[in-house]
């Protein structure tokens, strides 16, 4: 039926209120409500009413009343939530505890629905409910609120929590009126608009620039404006003392404004006396404005500046039509108190002997070798290149300038007096002149105190040659020169018959002086018997050596090189038959004389002697293997022969194949194996040798077992730092620093932490390797691994292989392995799941990685360190991750997109933002698997907000680079080997770069509506919900 009108009702439709009033609900108060007799009664299911106590429309859902207003949840907050927070954020720092009769033990997830620019929340404990909220200052006149959601995970319900905080109270300054005068005013693409205040406004520093009711800027008499928009000033705060007549619509135009301009000023701007200052624009002639502290003053290329009048900041703008292009570098202007100056003769400043003033043009890549002479005292000399200080002597002109402005400025150190310059303008740079850079040939070394260095140019013709030592100039002018300073650094350039000077070649002198080797017998034999191997040794004395050369007669064959070989006799011969054998070495200085020995022959045949060369004892998993090995000694033509056995005894059978000195065993089933080898010498009586017994024992295969929970960690990933330089595993001298090397106790004896999650019993440790018999030595477990009830932590003790980093002349097993091929042991910790041993052995993996490519990761946990990618998806890979720059930032995402919404390269708005934007709350996978929409590569993942909240609360966090030199150049330093820099968001609005100064970091987890969770760092980390549609950077976390 119809109520007000005469219309059908739809089909659909049971009743249709055709009125233009409202639908009035029965009223009642909290109290009315609850002796309303509707429990038990499944007719009351779906009744609506409006409590007049809480001022919210309720309904009954078959066994409670649910508020509309608040979410689904009955939680309640204590103590209440704060109204009237200050405007200096103080005044709610106490903790608010939950409580929810539908789940009273928690846990509970605290986010921000609305207002996390606001504030942030701290100090969270999920698991007791209780948190704290911080606000931030509020500079303006407007209420400010931040809306908390607390959802209870038993039931996925829900209830917001309203937070206010009070605006400031206004004081009243007077307005200054804005320039220019225009209402509405236009901005070209790439350009600027150019508002001002009078310089000597009364109370400056309460002055507020807004855009669009935002503050941009603050205390200053001018503003530069790259971005449409309402602007006005504010005195004291923002929306106090403002003059509507003030505001300055700046709209966007299609026409594009000239490049921004350089400019440069004499005399460090000091203005001296009746001298003058002269500010010069770069590259450009004509259409230049100058403008004294923000306001439009003189025009013309160059100006000069001479009264009180003209102290202050200056920059200069290129004018064309009613387009202005970007603010040049800004110059300060100054009056000296002296009217006096520094004297300074043009003729002593120097470049390449020649006074600077003589220039008309320079040579592309060539060295200009920069000299003041008859220097006084007290004066303090400095070369620029344009306004960027030289600070290497000589200096290379850059291959990307087409003109130079060279200039050097003296300074007075006492004050006493006036600057002084002598410069060059705009001269160009000339190309094809410049002679390639030479080569310094001639040894490193000091032979006997002195070496000849020889200065070669690289294409043959007339040179002039110039020599530098440690950076000092020297007197000699040959190409050739004898050096005796042990450790000194050379340098050398030529110049051509033109002028001009090549760049410098370099040759550095060893901090060691040498002489010609010296060779002594460290180990040799005397006699051998026929068909024998045998060893011989040398030491040196002023090593190392670059070569040996060894010889041997009567047949004898050298193995190796070096400083020791092996030689392997004649098989046969006559008694006492000598062979001789001869080795020279050869360093830097030259070659040795010949060290030999003779050895005498004979026929009698040894029994051998064997070692063991791995452990007696070694433990596996089944499906990996171990090595076994020996040496011999005193072996003639050995031949080996390994056998296996049910027993520690050694009557085991042959295994085939086995014959060599080692011998690398894949036990495929649990249980314990027997090892052992003969060793049968070739010689006449064949006399044999048995090994000891190797004992093997083997466990079932981790892998197998049901997976159990606990966190098990400890360092797990390990960058040789050996080769991989660049590219995505960084350079090496980035990783230098946290080079892992596993000849050092430091780097190869790794605990690892297993903590139960309740309690379990019979607690052991295990290890399949990626490369079997490659990587662990040991593994220990510190703990019984018979014990019950076990509810704390157990430490395992991994002895990884030394082998694995190169050393002693060998190259190490993980050398240049990037991360996609890197070494790899999974560890693992077994339990039974019962804490009386009756149950069920299941299994936690950790796996470590050992590469030769940079690893990134942190603490998750006090015990669980875990791999991130280098970079943020996007980034530019070939820049150090350790050091902030904005290709380091990369893409932005919306809230469980695949695809990047924004990138690094372009900070503007973005053309169709989809400011709706809204993802199903699981599109990243919330709590459980990698979905197909994660953008994050095979093995890794987005980092949930848990993990986030880890990286915070276990982890050293240092602030690194300048937060004033935009977005990317600075960021925070997690821990040792993790550096996220700050890229900020994109605005919902319009995908604009804002909040820059910051990080902002999506989570994989959101709550039930359109907000994602992520983690800012900024003078502290804090984790909390935005909107979907805001655009976030992504580190990527390893999946295991």
């Amino acid at each position: 039926m119809t109520i007000g009108g005469k219309k059908a009702p739809e089909a659909f439709s049971v009743l249709e209120l055709l009125s233009k009033g409202g639908l009035r609900l029965p009223q009642m108060t909290t109290t009315e409500r609850n002796a309303f007799a509707v429990s038990g009664n499944v007719l009351a299911n779906g009744l609506t009413i409006f409590n007049k106590t809480t001022s919210c429309v309720e309904y009954w859902n078959g066994s409670r009343w649910v508020s509309l207003c608040e979410g689904t949840s009955q939680i309640t907050i204590s103590p209440a939530v704060c109204l009237n927070v200050a405007a200096d954020g103080t005044g709610c720092d106490q903790t608010f505890s939950i409580d929810d009769v539908d789940c009273p033990n928690g846990p509970f997830t605290f986010s921000i629905v609305a207002g996390n620019e606001y504030g942030s929340l701290y100090d969270i404990d999920l698991a007791n409910g209780k948190f704290n909220i911080g606000f931030n200052e509020n500079t303006s006149v407007n209420t400010r609120s931040i809306l908390v959601r607390v959802t209870s995970t038993c039931n996925n319900s829900y209830k917001d929590f309203l937070f206010s905080q009070k605006g400031v109270e206004c004081s009243s300054y007077a307005v200054p009126t804005i320039s220019p005068s225009a209402a509405n005013l236009t901005l070209c693409v790439g350009g600027g608009v150019y508002l001002s205040v009078p310089f000597n406004t009364s109370n400056l520093d309460k002055v507020i620039w807004t855009r669009n009711g935002i503050e941009v800027a603050r205390g200053v008499s001018y503003y530069v404006a790259t971005q449409k928009g309402k602007y006005n000033v504010s005195m004291g705060a923002i929306g106090c003392n403002t003059n509507t007549a003030n505001e300055r619509n700046i709209t966007e135009s299609s026409t594009t404004a000239a490049a921004a301009i350089t400019i440069i000023t004499t005399n460090n701007g000091i203005i001296c006396g009746t001298n003058s200052v002269k500010l010069t624009a770069l590259g450009t002639t004509s259409n230049v404005l100058w403008f004294h502290n923000g306001v439009q003053e003189k025009s013309g290329a160059a100006i000069t500046l001479d009264a009180t009048g003209d102290v202050g900041e200056w920059f200069a703008v290129i004018n064309e039509g009613n387009c202005f292009s970007k603010a040049s570098n800004i110059v300060t202007v100054s009056k000296s108190t002296s009217a006096d100056q520094i004297i300074l003769n043009p003729n002593n400043v120097l470049v390449n002997g020649q006074p600077l003033t003589s220039f008309n043009a320079f040579c592309q890549g060539g060295s200009l070798d920069l000299t003041v002479a008859n220097k006084t005292d007290g004066i303090t000399y400095t070369w620029y290149n344009g306004n960027d200080i030289i600070r290497v002597n000589p200096f290379i002109i850059p291959a990307s300038q087409t003109k130079i402005s060279l200039r050097m400025v003296a300074t007075d150190n006492s004050g006493a007096l006036c600057p002084a310059e002598v410069s060059v303008l705009e001269k160009d740079i000339l190309t094809g002149n410049a002679p390639g850079q030479p080569n310094i040939t001639g040894n490193a070394i000091l032979c006997d105190g002195t070496t000849d260095l020889t200065l070669v140019p690289q294409t043959a013709g007339t040179y002039t040659y110039t020599w530098y030592k440690d950076n000092v100039k020297m007197s000699e002018t040959t190409a050739t020169i004898r050096v005796s300073t042990p450790g000194a650094v050379y340098n050398g350039t030529v110049t051509n018959a033109t002028g001009c000077t090549s760049t410098m070649a370099v040759k550095a002198i060893s901090a060691n002086v040498s002489s010609l080797p010296v060779l002594s017998w460290q180990s040799r034999p005397d006699t051998a018997t026929f068909g024998a191997t045998v060893t011989l040794q040398t030491a040196i004395e002023f090593g190392p050596a670059i070569s040996y050369t060894w010889t041997a007669d009567n047949g004898a064959v050298i193995i190796g090189s070096g400083a020791s070989v092996s030689v392997r006799l004649p098989a046969s011969g006559s008694e006492g038959l000598r062979v001789n054998i001869k080795v020279t070495a050869e360093n830097n200085c030259g070659r040795s004389t010949s060290l030999e020995h003779f050895i005498t022959m004979g026929n009698a045949c040894p029994t051998p002697v064997l070692t063991a060369q791995s452990d007696i004892t070694q433990s596996v998993a089944a499906g990996s293997s171990v090595q076994v090995s020996i040496s011999v000694s005193g072996g003639v033509s050995p031949a080996y022969q390994w056998y296996s056995s049910g027993t520690s005894g050694t009557t085991g059978n042959a295994i085939s194949g086995a014959n060599n000195s080692s011998y690398s065993y894949s036990p495929s089933t649990a249980g314990t194996s027997y090892l052992y080898c003969i060793v049968t010498n070739g010689c006449s009586g064949n006399l044999q040798a048995t090994s000891p017994v190797f004992t093997v024992v083997t466990q079932a295969n981790p892998a197998t077992l049901p997976a159990g929970s606990g966190t098990f960690g400890g360092k797990s990933c390990f960058d040789i730092a050996e080769s991989n330089d660049g590219g995505t595993c960084g350079t090496l001298s980035a990783r230098g620093g946290g080079r892992a090397n596993f000849n050092l106790a430091a780097t190869n004896t790794q605990t690892y932490t297993f903590t139960p999650s309740g309690t379990v019993s019979k607690v052991r440790f295990s290890y399949v390797e990626s490369l079997g018999g490659s990587i662990v030595r040991s593994i220990t477990n510190n703990g019984n691994e018979t014990s019950l009830n076990v509810s704390g932590p157990v430490t395992a003790t991994v002895v990884y292989k030394n082998t694995l980093s190169s050393g002693s002349g060998r190259q190490g097993d993980a050398y240049g392995r990037s991360a996609t091929n890197a070494l790899s042991v999974d560890l693992y910790v077994i339990y039974n799941n019962n804490a009386n041993g009756t149950g069920t052995d299941v299994q936690v993996k950790l796996t470590a990685k050992i590469q030769d490519c940079s690893c990134c990761g942190a603490y998750i946990s006090p015990n669980v360190w875990r791999e991130f990618m280098c970079y943020n998806l996007g980034a530019d890979e070939s820049l150090d991750p350790t050091k902030p720059a904005l290709g380091l930032v990369g893409d932005y995402y919306q809230w469980g997109n695949k695809t990047p919404a924004a990138s690094y390269r372009n900070l503007g708005s973005v053309a169709n933002w989809d400011r709706n934007y809204v993802k199903m709350y699981l599109a990243w996978g919330g709590y459980w698997t990698k979905p197909v929409v994660d953008p994050c590569p095979e093995g890794y993942r987005i980092p949930g907000s848990w993990e986030w909240d880890g990286i915070s609360k276990n982890n050293t966090v240092t602030s690194v680079g300048n937060v004033s030199n935009g977005i990317g150049n600075s960021g925070y330093l997690i821990g040792s080997s993790l550096m996220l820099p700050n890229g900020g968001h994109r605005s919902i609005t319009n995908g604009y770069a804002d909040f820059m100064f910051k990080s902002f970091y999506w989570s994989r987890v959101s709550d039930q509506g359109s907000s994602g969770a992520a983690v800012s760092f900024r003078d502290a980390s804090s984790i909390g919900n935005s909107s979907m549609a805001t655009g976030g950077n992504i580190r990527c976390i390893s999946e295991y």
